[in-house]
């Protein structure tokens, strides 16, 4: 597992980041205001800066502190999971909390948004659907992958490692965790998915037919939603 960045290292890339950024729109103003001869380069100036200024902020802010919640986040649901007992779980069938296929939103392995991988638009795909996980299945509907939208906005935060992933192949690679998750039958319980939970770390199990065809799926965070509320 990666190592967390330190909270001290946080605000301090976070005051040089802000402090830089209005320093040169202070910069951009003043040169707009008082320099008379050059006011129309200066707004060119200005709307060109600034959104490339907003999406810096954005993008260094959301990867450093945005990472860090999800991990503790993960922690959470792991501690939580770990409570459940047996006895709470002994009469939940997997079928009951399971989302259906019917209801499931997925990828063929085969889509053109990944012959090549098209970064940009899968993240414009699960936003569209308001999603954050997307599941890969093959063309008889096998379970492939699982590609969660947190690991696509760090690796587009990553120009250089993002143009070295055009293949499925190469995006296991760098992240081993899209291809990791469990499996179980329908008639299983909700135990079974729980236990895979814990001892593999899967964050995603899902539910198969007798031909290993998808036929549901089951999430940490459903599972955690449906047995504490």
């Amino acid at each position: 597992m990666a190592e967390t960045v330190p909270s001290s290292t946080r605000n301090l890339l976070a005051y040089i980041v802000i402090g830089i950024c209005g320093v040169l729109l202070v910069l951009m103003v003043f040169n707009w205001f008082y320099c008379e001869d050059c006011t129309q380069n200066s707004e060119k100036l200005f709307g060109i800066l600034l959104p490339v200024i907003s999406t810096w902020i954005g993008t260094l802010l959301a990867f450093y502190f945005g990472k860090e919640n999800f991990e503790a986040a993960s922690k959470t649901y792991e501690k939580i999971i770990s409570k459940l007992t047996p006895d709470v779980l002994d009469d939940v069938k997997v079928k009951q909390v399971m989302t259906d296929r019917a209801s499931m939103v997925v990828l063929n392995t085969n889509d053109e948004k990944l012959q090549p991988i098209n970064l940009p638009g899968l993240l414009a795909f699960l936003d569209s659907i308001s999603k954050a996980r997307l599941p890969i299945l093959d063309p008889e509907g096998k379970i492939k992958f699982i590609i969660h939208k947190s690991i696509i906005t760090e690796l587009i935060a990553k120009p250089e490692m993002a143009a070295a992933v055009t293949t499925m192949e190469q995006f296991v690679q760098k992240y081993p965790i899209i291809a990791q998750f469990g499996t179980v039958k329908e008639s299983d319980k909700i135990e079974v998915a729980q236990q895979l939970i814990k001892d593999k770390k899967y964050s995603d199990i899902f539910v198969t037919d007798a031909n290993n065809v998808v036929i549901g799926w089951l999430t940490d965070v459903q599972i955690v939603r449906y047995l504490t509320c």
